[in-house]
């Protein structure tokens, strides 16, 4: 299997931040994830809040290619930033009691494919506030 190369102007992390990149839409005033080419580019906040989410409990049709008892289930959810985008995205947790509609989430960085992508990862409660 090919080694996953997430693009360039997708996310940049900033020490333990990681920021989405979206851009102005060339069709409307909105902003766009991910950033079209040749448009501003946005910085997104480090940090949104869950708007809804799933789990993916069944391994997709191929391709990706898994080897069989590869698998294991995922959560899929829609992150709202500050700066009025809902993106969709991986989370690194599919369990009900770590994720909350409303709660707060993190852009993070893991590993997929032999390469690096964005998830949103639930911020504790109790952990002090961080810089956005």
């Amino acid at each position: 299997m090919a080694e996953f190369v997430s693009p360039p102007d997708l996310f940049r992390v900033d020490g333990e931040n990681v920021h989405l990149l979206a851009s102005t839409s060339s069709t409307s005033q909105y902003l766009v994830f991910p950033a079209e080419p040749g448009r501003p580019v946005v910085e997104l906040s480090s940090e949104g809040t869950l708007y809804t989410w799933t789990s993916q409990e069944f391994p997709p049709p191929s391709p990706p290619a898994l080897k069989d008892g590869d698998f294991r289930a995922y959560g899929v959810g829609y992150v709202e930033f500050p700066e009025g985008l809902l993106v969709e995205g991986r989370l690194t947790s599919c369990d009900p009691e770590a994720l909350t509609i409303g709660g707060r989430m993190r852009v993070v960085t893991i590993p997929f494919a032999g390469g690096e992508t964005f998830a949103f990862e639930p911020v504790d409660v109790n952990e002090s506030d961080r810089g956005q």
